[in-house]
């Protein structure tokens, strides 16, 4: 339920320039329950139009100073960044950005953490989802304080704007014929974009009595489906052919011809793709009965417009 909008809650979003962020900004911005702030490391890369709405704090997690500033006050704290491409210590940095964030919170008292992570167990995580559950646990270590942490976990968001959408979408487009490597059989579960957005809003209003873990998505698949369902909704015919000793390594460099993501972060993608990122519990139903999950041909429908309108 809102609050009255004289005393509208104040909100803080990290990675606010990434995909996600963009849009759950925009989002939150329709709501006059709610006041926004950005903590980022480069102002310039907000819009004009949204330095006029928002707070904008320079600076990041790294900065323990500007992230106490920035959180001070806060009711709701959304944590939308990892360091997946920025070298090899990428794993060592997210760790050290979670435990900033969740000390920052503790001590300036923020209500809430919402995180949104990724699918997976650790036991079979490759290196990239190991990386995001470890941020995960990090930040719900919350326990003897007042702060309370909402940890949602996403397999492949299918979204215009999403790395893991656009290399399906490119191998679906540009190869007729597709000699697939072995892991195109591995199972996930695949949402929307504006499912997770409507997931992370939702958590906002959520009172929460302790930590909680909230697996969402639509109905499993694997990756063969996917590439599948990209194909029926751009209308095109493609064969798959699978190739056992295909790697994840060697599919990395491969997607470097066929995609424009950059190499560093398809190359930790498709390290994931090894893994299964399927739901483990049912928390999304119960704590938000009131969003249905559009399905995966909804889904694909949705993104493929964005991606026309972009």
């Amino acid at each position: 339920m809102q609050q009255n909008q004289t005393n509208p809650r104040e909100i803080l979003i990290t990675g606010a320039t990434g995909y996600i962020g963009k849009k759950l900004k925009q989002r939150l911005l329709e709501r006059s329950d709610l006041r926004l702030r950005l903590l980022v490391r480069d102002p310039a890369r907000i819009s004009a139009a949204a330095r006029q709405e928002c707070t904008i704090i320079k600076g990041d997690t790294f900065d323990p100073v500007a992230l106490e500033d920035a959180l001070a006050g806060v009711d709701t704290a959304f944590y939308l960044i990892h360091s997946m491409g920025s070298g090899a210590d990428y794993a060592a940095k997210d760790r050290t950005s979670a435990q900033n964030f969740r000390r920052a919170c503790e001590n300036v008292g923020v209500k809430k953490i919402v995180y949104l992570g990724g699918l997976g167990e650790r036991d079979s995580a490759s290196e990239h989802l190991l990386s995001r559950i470890e941020t995960g646990e990090i930040l719900s270590a919350t326990e003897g304080s007042s702060t309370r942490t909402l940890w949602l976990r996403a397999g492949v968001i299918i979204g215009g704007g999403s790395a893991s959408f656009r290399i399906i979408r490119d191998l679906t487009r540009k190869l007729p014929l597709m000699i697939t490597p072995k892991w195109v059989n591995t199972k996930t579960q695949p949402i929307a974009v504006d499912d997770v957005l409507s997931y992370l809003e939702a958590s906002i209003d959520l009172e929460l009595q302790e930590n909680i873990k909230v697996d969402i998505g639509t109905t499993a698949t694997d990756f063969c489906g996917l590439m599948r369902q990209a194909a029926t909704s751009m209308g095109l015919k493609r064969r798959l052919i699978p190739l056992p000793f295909f790697s994840p390594r060697l599919s990395s460099y491969w997607l470097v011809f066929i995609t424009q993501v950059p190499f560093s972060i398809a190359s930790a993608l498709v390290d994931g793709l090894k893994s299964e990122t399927i739901a483990t519990n049912e928390n999304a139903a119960k704590y938000f009965p009131e969003i249905q999950p559009m399905t995966m041909e909804q889904a694909f429908e949705k993104a493929l417009q964005e991606t026309t309108l972009d």
